[in-house]
């Protein structure tokens, strides 16, 4: 009996000292952090969407959020696991009729890694020839970023939108002061429908 009772005390005890061993080896899946990255592929969406709306989205410092393409409105995903990322960004282009059946593969990353794998984006999107997240890289203006994604169409409208840490700005896409603006990682360039009595003139403006 003395000898059961020490085999189930040495036991416990083998126990007690292998937990925080064991502890330290249990992976916690990580979750989207403000400045940090998600990373979306998509599969069984149209061929010519697939370069629009696979890529690298940097989170929003202020409310954690990404805007992707196509969608009504920027989705939250700071603290969200991969797999719930996919889920909702999921949810959200069947709800809104965008995509009936698509698969959505999500990765995300710390903002050190973002940083150090130096990939910031500009997203532009809105009426132009290919939406696209663009590389970020140092004194990229206005129209480059623009000219970049295909030009505006023609149902583009001059007045461009650019959002920067939750400020919307409008610019002339005719007004050679305002196409040289410098953009900065993580700004979102939106070119909205034209107008039915926007004019667009012949030549560029100061």
């Amino acid at each position: 009996m003395r000898a059961k009772v020490l085999n189930i005390l040495a036991c416990l005890l083998f126990i007690w000292i292998a937990l925080p061993v064991v502890a330290q080896h249990i992976s916690v899946e990580p979750r989207a952090v403000k400045g940090g990255r998600v990373t979306l592929t998509f599969r069984n969406v149209p061929p010519e969407d697939a370069g629009n709306v696979n890529g690298a989205y940097t989170v929003n410092h202020g409310d954690g959020t990404i805007s992707l393409p196509y969608l009504s409105s920027r989705v939250r995903v700071v603290g969200k696991t991969a797999r719930e990322i996919e889920d909702h960004v999921r949810a959200l282009y069947v709800n809104q009729k965008i995509y009936s059946q698509p698969i959505v593969m999500a990765a995300v990353g710390s903002e050190q890694e973002s940083n150090d794998l130096n990939q910031r984006y500009i997203q532009v999107t809105g009426n132009v020839a290919g939406k696209k997240n663009l590389p970020y890289r140092q004194g990229i203006t206005l129209i480059q970023a623009l000219l970049d994604c295909g030009d505006i169409t023609d149902y583009g409208s001059r007045k461009i939108q650019v959002t920067r840490k939750g400020v919307t700005r409008t610019y002339d896409y005719f007004s050679a002061r305002d196409r040289a603006i410098q953009l900065m990682p993580d700004d979102v360039i939106f070119v909205p429908t034209r107008p039915a009595f926007e004019r667009r003139p012949s030549k560029i403006g100061p």
